[in-house]
């Protein structure tokens, strides 16, 4: 009877101290990826290669693996073995950063020939493909300019080599796309696209509110903090314009590059002052 007793109490006892030796699950942490569209409605977004740049990247769900652009690889230092080479770090604007990186190091003739045409509006770079893109949840509003990317616990697999007749047939169609479009951008008249001007680096971020737009955080030792502006600051106007909302701030940064300057009307306690912001460089 005894014996009974106690495997019952062992039974009642147990359950109540394992679930103390569980593992407590930890949520990935999503970030804010800045992005926008070319002129083609291709989203564009910017990254450092090995700490140089920043370039500039088209989203492209469709493309196997990270291409990088070969004037950009030789920008970046890169080492390559019949035509791969594994970068040491890729930073994304707005904080992701991927040790370890394998990419293709070739011009896409998607890339040459938007760029021959200046079609983009801006000069591109290389495209970023599964072997990146599948390492995050990303989460799509084109009414906004900020992507929420989320890390996932997931390694996808490198991308199966082509047989010999599939690289000659790809090989051979792409050289004839690529001097198919320089042939129409020739006849087309239409010149190269203009050198790389990405927008500039201010170092502050914001809200909407009651209909207006807060900022939340200044950067320390960024444009935004050597120019004065603060967490709470209300923004009035930029560049002569009512800011009403996010976008209407963007419209003007957006534009700007690195020395330009950001001219602000901001309410702090109560009162107005004029701010001038000069854009730097940096993600």
């Amino acid at each position: 009877m005894r014996v009974r007793w106690l495997l019952l109490s062992l039974f009642l006892i147990l359950p109540v101290f394992a679930p103390a030796n569980e593992p407590k699950k930890v949520e990935p942490k999503a970030g804010l990826v800045p992005f926008r569209l070319t002129d083609t409605h291709h989203t564009l977004v910017r990254v450092k290669i090995n700490g140089k740049g920043p370039f500039n990247f088209i989203v492209d769900t469709g493309c196997p693996v990270l291409l990088i652009a070969e004037p950009v690889g030789e920008k970046a230092g890169l080492k390559t073995e019949k035509g791969w080479a594994t970068l040491d770090t890729l930073d994304l604007e707005g904080g992701f950063q991927l040790k370890k990186v394998k990419a293709r190091v070739e011009t896409p003739f998607q890339i040459k020939g938007m760029n021959s045409m200046g079609l983009a509006g801006v000069e591109l770079h290389g495209l970023m493909g599964y072997t990146v893109l599948a390492k995050y949840k990303m989460e799509f509003d084109y009414t906004k300019k900020q992507m929420a990317w989320t890390p996932l616990n997931f390694e996808p697999p490198p991308p199966m080599p082509l047989g010999k007749a599939a690289k000659e047939a790809s090989g051979g169609g792409m050289d004839f796309m690529v001097a198919a479009i320089e042939i129409l951008t020739m006849f087309a008249g239409i010149g190269p696209a203009p050198p790389p001007q990405p927008r500039g680096f201010f170092g502050f971020e914001l809200e909407e509110r009651d209909d207006s737009v807060y900022v939340t955080r200044v950067l320390a030792k960024s444009p935004a903090a050597e120019a004065g502006l603060k967490a709470g600051d209300r923004i009035l106007m930029a560049q002569g314009k009512d800011v009403v909302a996010i976008n209407h701030l963007r419209v003007h940064t957006d534009k700007l590059v690195k020395g330009k300057t950001l001219e602000m009307t901001i309410e702090r306690e109560k009162k107005k002052q004029d701010l001038k912001i000069t854009a730097g460089e940096g993600l």
